[in-house]
Formats: structure tokens, C-alpha cells, sequence
């Protein structure tokens, strides 16, 4: 799931919409509530234990895991290479990412399904690249990956303070920059009080930076 917050918010307006039809009674929409929380809860602990994701919302450079080379962008799903001539002004793009039942594909032009995305790792004529997220639409708002250590330090505590709260508006408000931070819970530690301390990965400090090429 790419979007658990907007994922649960469509769910609870369909809710209402049925409420305000008389199809269904304040219980049932309560239920259905509680329903759709219960899935987002699940949807997240899921991703947290999981490897990076791609996401729609987010701009990517997209870079050559052997060299380090920049071949382009990927700005919500439309990718541009990067050796585009400066000054020349166009609505045109190179690409498009493509989501569906068989996976994420980067079709370029008229080329269907030139490379394949799996979490941050694009694979396209035989050449590996990684994504490298450079920004993301939170709520209407493009916001840069956070990469200052205590702003993250404080990021994971409050959410996990909303975590055991069962607090869903704080937990929305920071999940997707933690996410999209310039760095990832251990994977030695994961960030456990009693291991955290003496681990030699993060030096105590429960993540560390994500790799980059």
C-alpha cells in the first residue's frame, strides 16, 4: 500500500457518504471506522518492517548503482533523463512509472515496460539503479527528506508515543517523514532499549543513515 493515510481517509468518506445516503446507521459507520483504522495500523507495522517503497508522490534521482552516475528523475511517476539540453523549454517527457497487479514499470515513449521498480531499485537493460528520494507531496506540500539526526530522534519517539496511544492524528503527521527521512531504523538494534546502547552499527543512536550508491 503506497498511501495508508489516504487509503484510510478514502474509507472513511466512503463511510459517511453511505451514512448520509441512510444505507447504513451511525453504528455500522462507527464499525466501519473502526474497520478501516484497524487495516491502516496493520498497513503501517507492515511497512515498518519492510525494505524502502517506491511511492507516487515522491520525486527520485535515479542513479547508477555501480558508478554512482546520475541517468535522470523520477518527479510523481514522470521520469526525464538528466542530459536534457539546458534552455529548451517543454511539456514533453521521457517516461512515465506504471503501477498493477504484475508490479511497477517505467515505460519509456512507446516502450512498455522498459524497466522493472522493486522497492528503490529500478532494473532497466540489464544496468541496476537506485532511487534516491529527493522529495515528497505530504498533504499538499512538497517536503524535502529530513536529515538532521535529533529532528529524526524526535520524529521516532512521538511516533512511537502514538503508536501505543493508538493516537492516529499524530501518527499521520510524522509517519510519512520518517519514511522519507534521510535515514532508517537499525537493522541491527531496531532501535530496542535494551540493545540500542551497546550497538556497534549505530553507535547507540537506534538508525542509521540509508546507503546510497
Amino acid at each position: 500500500m503506497q498511501n495508508p493515510e489516504g487509503h484510510r481517509e478514502t474509507l472513511h468518506d466512503m463511510a459517511a457518504a453511505l451514512h448520509s445516503e441512510g444505507l447504513i446507521d451511525q453504528l455500522e459507520r462507527f464499525d466501519m471506522n473502526e474497520m478501516a483504522d484497524a487495516a491502516y495500523w496493520h498497513a503501517v507495522e507492515e511497512l515498518q518492517n519492510s525494505s524502502g517503497h517506491y511511492r507516487g508522490a515522491s520525486t527520485y534521482d535515479v542513479v547508477q548503482v555501480d558508478n554512482g552516475k546520475l541517468l535522470g528523475t523520477i518527479s510523481r511517476s514522470i521520469f526525464n533523463f538528466s542530459n536534457t539540453e539546458p534552455g529548451i523549454a517543454s511539456s514533453s517527457y521521457d517516461g512515465k512509472v506504471y503501477s498493477g497487479p504484475e508490479g511497477i514499470h517505467l515505460n519509456l515513449g512507446l516502450s512498455r515496460n522498459v524497466g522493472t521498480i522493486t522497492g528503490l531499485n529500478l532494473e532497466m537493460y540489464g544496468r541496476r539503479y537506485q532511487l534516491i528520494e529527493t522529495q515528497r507531496m505530504i498533504r499538499g506540500v512538497c517536503h524535502n527528506p529530513i536529515d538532521d539526526p535529533d529532528s529524526y530522534r524526535a520524529l521516532i519517539d512521538a511516533a512511537q508515543i502514538a503508536q501505543e496511544g493508538r493516537d492516529l492524528r499524530l501518527f499521520e503527521k510524522v509517519r510519512p517523514h520518517i519514511e522519507s527521512a534521510a535515514f532508517c531504523i537499525c537493522p541491527a538494534c531496531f532501535d530496542r532499549f535494551d540493545a540500542r546502547d551497546d550497538c556497534a552499527t549505530c553507535a547507540g543512536k537506534g538508525f542509521v543513515t540509508k546507503m546510497q550508491p
